[in-house]
């Protein structure tokens, strides 16, 4: 491994959830999103809400100083409460490989299950990268390689995460121990692991001069297959469905350029025929697109700068999205979902609301999607 994620959504209730609603001229609840009060003068990436509601996790990114900061700040399911604490590992606040300007905070991922609360990657100056686990008191780090991407056991106190250590890069699993080795490729890298609901598979990307392509591990038995593989393209960020039967993706198949994505779908396990359910969306800054709770449709945002970049609810067995135009903000990034007792709240960042002054950093937001 060198050093080198129209209008509101309306949904039909019967006896159930009944499948997606076409888009609706109008917000039926006539809310907005609302600014979650968290200023500062980077742009804001990649929120996550921790497992029990009651915590945020955020990235900052200061793009003048190319430098990223971490922070945690607790969250009441409408407002942040208290003030935001900058994530720094006790042993790296002082000078030394990590001090000063030259440590960088990244890639956080909150725990699961066990005594653990969080993993996230330190990187230094020379573009070594190692894990910190609170609670936990020394490194995951192998010389001046690239130990990233922790991804936690949604059952078990364990990670997974991608280390250069064995020179191109391979999955290895973490317990608290001495990290065990899951895949082993000599000429590719293997990244963005995630885990299915049931703790016993991981999906990844295998990345090398053929492209990127989607590749399921059966963690126990330590065999990997190809779910996707679209020759000469790029195929990333995979997310398991709520059962654990479907993986969503982002390829630049089809697209007319490499830097354009699609928002895909596909069985998980091998065989499956891939299928574009968004033409043409962003990729979040970190992460992957997130599933709606029935696991019938999966949120991404729409590449639209015309219409403000908004999130969409791209249906997974075909039909046209439903875009939250009536969010009232723009230029959205890295969406995520959340289950308030009967509420689907998304929280994102957006650089400004429709209406307002121009904003020059991407600030977080909440808002409750019309059901």
């Amino acid at each position: 491994m060198n050093r080198s994620w129209t209008t509101a959504l309306t949904l039909a209730f019967a006896a159930g959830l009944a499948t997606l609603a076409a888009p609706q001229p109008v917000d039926a609840q006539g809310t907005k999103a609302q600014p979650v009060g968290v200023k500062v003068d980077g742009n804001i990436e990649f929120p996550q809400l921790s497992p029990d509601g009651t915590q945020i996790a955020y990235e900052v990114n200061f793009p003048a100083e190319k430098r990223r900061e971490l922070y945690i700040v607790g969250w009441d399911g409408r407002a942040i409460t208290g003030a935001a604490a900058k994530l720094v590992p006790e042993s790296m606040d002082s000078p030394s490989r990590y001090g000063a300007t030259k440590r960088v905070t990244h890639g956080f991922a909150w725990a699961s299950k066990g005594t653990y609360a969080y993993a996230y990657t330190v990187s230094d100056s020379s573009g070594a990268q190692d894990i910190y686990i609170d609670n936990w008191s020394k490194l995951v780090e192998e010389g001046n390689s690239a130990n990233k991407n922790p991804a936690w056991d949604p059952n078990e106190p364990r990670f997974v995460f991608s280390s250069g250590r064995t020179g191109n890069g391979d999955l290895y699993l973490w317990d608290s121990g001495e990290p065990m080795q899951l895949t082993f490729d000599d000429t590719n890298a293997e990244l963005f692991p995630v885990w299915d609901a049931s703790g016993q598979k991981v999906a990844y990307v295998r990345a090398g001069k053929a492209g990127s392509h989607i590749y399921l591990l059966d963690v126990a038995m330590f065999t990997a297959q190809a779910l996707v593989q679209f020759t000469g393209t790029e195929s990333t960020r995979p997310s398991f469905s709520p059962d654990g039967n479907r993986l969503a993706f982002f390829s630049n198949k089809g697209q007319t350029s490499s830097t354009n994505f699609g928002l895909w779908v596909t069985d998980a396990r091998p065989g499956g025929t891939p299928r574009q359910i968004g033409p043409n969306v962003r990729l979040p800054s970190k992460g992957a697109a997130y599933w709606t709770p029935d696991g019938k449709g999966v949120i991404a945002v729409k590449d639209a700068p015309d219409e403000g970049d908004p999130i969409c609810i791209f249906p997974v067995d075909g039909g046209s999205p439903n875009c939250l135009l009536s969010a009232g903000t723009r230029n959205n990034r890295d969406p995520q979902l959340s289950v308030q007792g009967s509420t689907w709240r998304l929280l994102y960042t957006a650089q400004q609301a429709v209406g307002s002054s121009d904003s020059t950093w991407q600030e977080m937001y909440s808002y409750d999607i019309p059901r």
